[in-house]
């Protein structure tokens, strides 16, 4: 029997073991052999500032991070998803961290790549950068979040998936570059009131811990 991911039936959790389970070793032979991560091996990392612009009572989403206006301090790598040197076309990867934002005052880590909704596509050929699995927010609304490059940053998105209109809630402002080649992000965390779904989390969760551990 599977160990059992949260909010989610056993059943449906065992079947989840063997795609999770082959992920996994997948990725974990990719890292030993390249002897860095498979998936945006080499990126820039900058202090980042996010601002959020709150949005109207009638439009939100059921998230603090979402809704509120706030202004929140953060770190921000950004990286080519197959290290493919420029200018070849690659997917580029978006990473946020928000400090005390998530589970148990743990940090709020966020991932975006170029893409078309759920579909990984270079970023010359699609402006707008989007998670492919979605959030649950506090009011039990599902939330795909996104962003799309501006001048000095990122303009901060969310949608109603699987198609719904992109709405902005904030920007993120890029600062000084940092050292963040010892940084792990923790996608499958979240917060209180944003939850990625199942799935996300016991995929990302057992892949993304093999490829780390085999690069300590």
């Amino acid at each position: 029997m599977g160990r059992g991911v949260p909010g989610q039936p056993p059943a449906v959790t065992d079947l989840l073991d063997v795609p999770r389970s082959a992920f996994a070793a997948v990725l974990g032979a990719g890292t030993a052999l390249r002897g860095a991560r498979v998936f945006h091996p080499h990126g820039t990392t900058r202090a980042c500032r996010v601002v959020v612009d709150g949005l109207d009572p009638d439009a939100r989403w059921g998230a603090d991070l979402l809704d509120r206006a706030a202004e929140h301090e953060g770190v921000v790598r950004v990286s080519r998803g197959a290290g493919l040197p420029r200018p070849l076309p690659d997917v580029e990867g978006l990473a946020l961290r928000l400090p005390g934002l998530g589970v148990d005052g743990g940090p709020l880590d966020l991932l975006v790549n170029s893409a078309w909704r759920y579909a990984f596509v270079p970023s010359a050929v699609s402006r707008t950068w989007s998670a492919v699995l979605p959030h649950r927010t506090g009011a039990g609304r599902l939330v795909l979040v996104g962003a799309r490059p501006r001048p000095g940053g990122f303009t901060l998105l969310a949608s109603a998936p699987p198609l719904g209109r992109w709405r902005p809630w904030g920007r993120i402002e890029l600062g000084e570059e940092r050292d963040g080649e010892r940084l792990r992000f923790q996608p499958t965390l979240g917060a209180p009131d944003l939850v990625p779904v199942a799935l996300f989390r016991a995929l990302r969760g057992r892949s993304y811990g093999v490829s780390q551990d085999l690069r300590e």
